[in-house]
């Protein structure tokens, strides 16, 4: 097939930057350029020639608006190769409108651009329509970096950040049943042994009924040590000392003190005359 006018533009490829671009003048050339495309494994379009004197550049980068002129200077066809003379003018609201409408047929498009030419008769054409792909032109490059850059960051913060979900911490315990006394280290075995009376009551330490058991075996092993040694009693402190030492730890008076200790003489001698027999027959 061949074009119905000429001159006409090939455009071969996904190409940019005036790269992959042919302007064909006759059938003959359209023909050949035909053959080209036929071995290059990619897709061609064709599109009529217009006789430029510049293009204009608008983009929009969020609510940033730029519109750049361009006029080659080295008489080249293709405005944006070899040296071109390139102006930032007014942005119309013509071209607002129209990089608007172009980005809501994309879904709403924040970065995009339009290329246009414009003839030399003064109507306009838009060629080229880009996404974020778009050429950063003119002095304000930099400028336009940091815009993209603040809108890609507003973007990340408002559709990439993670849901926050409340987490409560329970590092508190409750006191009620779960504070342990620490046991009373104060020595207890002496005047258990002599009084045979345990800790109060009241006290944390020992139970009642165990203490009492250890001051019966105390005294069972005082009485046997006593006996095997020839019959001589076992010196003990008397209850008068032993109340001296802790009163203050039991409160109890010296009287109970001493008719305790006279109970005790009475069950050592009952153990003595038990034992005195037992050997004795032996």
């Amino acid at each position: 097939m061949s074009s119905a006018r000429f001159p006409v533009v090939f455009k071969i490829g996904h190409a940019h930057g005036g790269l992959g671009k042919v302007k064909v003048d006759t059938n003959s050339d359209f023909q050949d350029m035909a053959s080209v495309v036929a071995v290059s494994s990619t897709y061609c379009t064709t599109e009529p020639y217009v006789d430029s004197k510049y293009d204009i550049h608008v983009q929009k980068i969020g609510p940033n608006y730029k519109a750049f002129m361009r006029k080659s200077i080295s008489g080249n066809w293709k405005t944006n190769t070899g040296s071109a003379m390139l102006e930032q003018i007014q942005m119309t609201e013509r071209y607002k409108m129209w990089v608007d409408e172009v980005s809501e047929l994309f879904g709403g498009l924040d970065i995009c651009a339009l290329e246009i030419i414009v003839a030399k008769d003064g109507r306009e054409f838009i060629i080229e329509v880009n996404d974020s792909a778009l050429s950063l032109m003119g002095d304000s490059q930099e400028e336009d970096r940091r815009h993209i850059a603040e809108l890609v960051a507003h973007r990340m913060q408002a559709f990439c950040r993670p849901a926050m979900t409340k987490t409560t911490s329970h590092s508190s315990v409750s006191s009620q049943g779960g504070v342990t006394t620490p046991i009373d280290e104060r020595p207890l075995s002496a005047l258990s042994d002599v009084t045979g009376m345990g800790p109060p009551s009241g006290s944390p330490g020992l139970p009642q009924q165990a203490a009492v058991r250890r001051d019966s075996q105390a005294s069972q092993s005082s009485t046997v040590s006593s006996v095997g040694s020839g019959g001589r009693r076992a010196t003990e402190p008397s209850a008068t000392t032993e109340t001296s030492r802790g009163p203050s730890i039991f409160g109890r008076q010296s009287s109970t003190a001493t008719q305790n200790g006279e109970d005790t003489e009475d069950t050592m001698k009952n153990l003595r005359k038990t034992f005195a027999g037992i050997f004795g027959d032996m």
